[in-house]
């Protein structure tokens, strides 16, 4: 007979990509000089292999993983051009010509309508897939997502006029365009590296430096490991 395990679940990739990043969080605000390695947070071999592009000269390259961009917009303007479709008749006067220019009326009138009904629909805005299926990497200098739509695009942290941590692996940036600005949630495991460099580099007194966590995770990461993520010491010489 197989009996129960009682053993707490193992630490997910998502938990680990948390606690790397708020150990470099950590490092960051101690104000020491940070070597490569306390940069890196997965080994090299799973780093995509992406050249550079931000700042060739100072940027390190330090998380990869997979991540979904969505953007907060609409599928339409809310305009609709109104079927057209030309009336056929016969050409003489008897029954048959009538009903069928009143059913090809009736027709282009119901087109009309449901035409209409869509583009009301498609111009209310709400979360779009931008690039649904991504791989991501995070520097120090901002990040870049390769995908099959749009290849590799990448954005400095200084584009980005707000973040905010939504819930665990997702972030949402104001990017500023030439066009204005763009609400974007970036989801990964790394979402939260995301957010602590943007904060880092642009907004080190951010309302939420420190508040992007739940208190179930903390708890989670307590039982599963014995160490408190904070102090990193024993749970049981905390009192806790």
């Amino acid at each position: 007979m197989t009996g129960f395990n009682n053993e707490p679940p193992p630490l997910t990739n998502t938990d680990i990509a948390i606690l790397s990043t708020l150990g470099l969080q950590k490092k960051l605000d101690s104000g020491q000089e940070l070597s490569p390695d306390d940069l890196q947070l997965v080994p090299r071999h799973m780093l995509r292999p992406i050249r550079p592009l931000i700042d060739p000269q100072s940027e390190r390259m330090v998380a990869s993983g997979p991540c979904r961009l969505v953007i907060w917009d609409s599928p339409g303007d809310g305009s609709h051009n109104a079927a057209g479709a030309p009336l056929l008749f016969t050409g003489t006067a008897n029954s048959m010509g009538i009903a069928y220019g009143v059913g090809a009326a009736a027709g282009t009138v119901a087109m009309n309508v449901m035409g209409a009904r869509r583009a009301k629909q498609d111009a209310v805005q709400r979360w779009m897939d931008y690039i649904p299926h991504g791989a991501a990497t995070v520097s120090t200098h901002g990040f870049y997502v390769e995908s099959q739509e749009h290849g590799l695009l990448h954005w400095q942290w200084e584009l980005f006029s707000t973040a905010e941590w939504i819930e665990p692996s997702t972030v949402e940036l104001t990017l500023q365009t030439d066009e204005g600005s763009v609400r974007c949630r970036f989801l990964s495991d790394w979402a939260e590296l995301v957010f602590v460099s943007w904060v880092q580099v642009c907004h080190p007194q951010h309302p939420g430096k420190y508040t992007w966590f739940h208190q179930d995770w903390i708890e989670r990461v307590r039982n599963i490991t014995g160490i408190d993520p904070f102090t990193e010491q024993p749970v049981d010489e905390l009192g806790g």
